[in-house]
C-alpha cells in the first residue's frame, strides 16, 4: 500500500468486526483496535492477539474515550447502534464506516469538516451496490438490470436449505416488508416474497425472489439510465415454498415470537457458509444481449464464515483507499467495482465470472 497506515477503531467484535480486525492486522499497514460491550468478545479478539476492550456503545463517554486519536470509526454493530457510533464518529473527527443500509441521515462519503462518511461497506449494501453501478455505467442508453444476492449455507443440509447465518429478526424484516425496486426509471415498491425465478451458478441449481432491504444506495440510479432494477434474495430452490407455508398456511406471519423459536431451535448452524451474488444487464433496445457477472465468496478458516469475509474485505479495501485520499477537504470519491476487485484484500477471497449471453 502507498501511504500512511490509519489507525482503525471497530465498534463491534461479532463476527464482521473480528473479521475485519485480523484482516488488517495481519496486513501490518493499519493499528486497529476492538471495542465491545461482552466479556467474551473481548476475550475472543484479544486471544489472536488483537488490542480489545471492553465498550459500552450506548455510553456517548465510552465511545468518544475509545475513538480517540482513531483515523476511522467502523460501526459493526446491530442497526439500532450505528446511529450512536456515526454521530461519536463525527463529533470526535473521525473519517466513519459501516455495513448498514444507507437511510438518508448521514452525509454520503463526505462532509463539510473532509470526513470520509461510507455507509453500506459490506455485501449487500456494499459489493452488490457497487456491481450494479458499474454495470449501469457500462451503458450509454437505458438498461434494464436484474440483483441476486445470498448468503446461505455451502451444502443444503434441510428441507429449508437455511441455517442460522444471519440474525432471524432481519430475515423476518427482509422477508415481510414491501421490497423496493426501479420500474420505468422511477422507484417503487414490490410486494415481498414476489417475482420468484430460477437460476444456476456453478452448475447448482438456486431460487431467488424479492425481499425487502437490499436496495441500498442504488436508489441513485434512478432517474439516470436504469429503466428497470429488481433485486432479489438466493436460496435454495423449494425454500420459499417452505417459508410460505409457515408464515400463511400456519399463521406464524403474525406469531413472529413462535416462527423465531421453531427457527432458531429446529436450523442451528449446519457447516460453512457461502455468498452468492449475481447481476444481468440487458440494454432496453437489444433485450437479446446480456451482460451478466456473478460473484462467489467461501468461509475462510483464518477469517471466518463468508458473509463476514466478504463484508470485511470489502470494507478493507475502502480503508486503503481512505488512507491514499487526498488531504482533507479536497474532493473524494470512493473507486469503482474493479477497483475493488484489483484490492490487496479482495483478490483472493471474491472469486468472479463475467459472461456475455445471447439469449434466444
Amino acid at each position: 500500500m502507498n501511504g500512511s497506515g490509519l489507525t482503525v477503531a471497530i465498534v463491534g467484535g461479532g463476527n464482521v468486526g473480528l473479521a475485519l480486525a485480523k484482516i488488517l492486522a495481519a496486513s501490518g499497514d493499519h493499528a486497529v483496535r476492538v471495542g465491545d460491550c461482552t466479556d467474551e468478545a473481548v476475550a475472543r479478539a484479544g486471544a489472536h492477539g488483537l488490542d480489545a476492550r471492553l465498550v459500552d456503545a450506548s455510553s456517548a463517554t465510552q465511545l468518544g474515550e475509545f475513538l480517540q486519536h482513531a483515523d476511522v470509526a467502523v460501526a459493526a454493530v446491530p442497526d439500532r447502534i450505528v446511529p450512536r457510533v456515526a454521530m461519536a464518529a463525527l463529533d470526535a473527527g473521525c473519517h466513519y464506516l459501516d455495513f448498514s443500509i444507507p437511510d438518508g441521515m448521514m452525509p454520503s462519503r463526505g462532509d463539510a469538516a473532509g470526513r470520509i462518511v461510507l455507509p453500506g461497506c459490506g455485501v449487500s449494501p456494499g459489493i452488490a451496490d457497487a456491481l450494479v453501478a458499474g454495470l449501469a455505467a457500462e451503458f450509454g442508453e437505458p438498461v434494464d438490470i436484474e440483483l441476486a444476492v445470498g448468503a446461505i449455507p455451502a451444502q443444503r443440509t434441510n428441507r429449508l436449505g437455511y441455517s442460522l447465518i444471519w440474525n432471524l429478526d432481519g430475515l423476518f424484516a427482509e422477508y415481510t416488508a414491501p421490497c423496493e425496486a426501479i420500474v420505468d426509471f422511477a422507484m417503487t415498491e414490490l410486494p415481498p416474497l414476489s417475482e420468484l425465478t430460477s437460476l444456476t451458478i456453478g452448475g447448482t441449481a438456486y431460487e431467488a425472489f424479492c425481499t425487502a432491504g437490499m436496495m441500498g444506495s442504488m436508489h441513485d440510479l434512478a432517474g439516470g439510465n436504469v429503466r428497470s432494477l429488481v433485486c432479489r434474495t438466493i436460496r435454495y430452490p423449494g425454500h420459499l415454498d417452505y417459508m410460505l407455508l409457515l408464515l400463511d398456511d400456519l399463521g406464524l406471519r403474525r406469531r413472529r415470537d413462535l416462527l423465531h423459536t421453531v427457527l432458531k431451535r429446529g436450523l442451528g448452524e449446519t457447516g460453512p457458509d457461502v455468498v452468492l451474488v449475481q447481476a444481468s444487464a440487458r440494454a432496453a433496445a437489444h433485450p437479446s444481449l446480456e451482460r451478466r457477472t456473478t460473484i462467489r465468496i467461501d468461509a475462510s478458516p483464518d477469517y471466518g464464515n463468508a458473509l463476514a469475509v466478504g463484508s470485511a474485505a470489502h470494507a478493507a479495501s475502502l480503508l486503503d483507499q481512505i488512507a491514499t485520499a487526498p488531504a482533507r477537504g479536497g474532493a473524494w470519491q470512493p473507486g469503482t467495482f474493479d477497483d475493488m476487485l484489483e484490492s490487496r484484500f479482495t483478490r483472493n477471497i471474491i472469486r468472479i465470472e463475467r459472461e456475455a449471453l445471447e439469449l434466444t
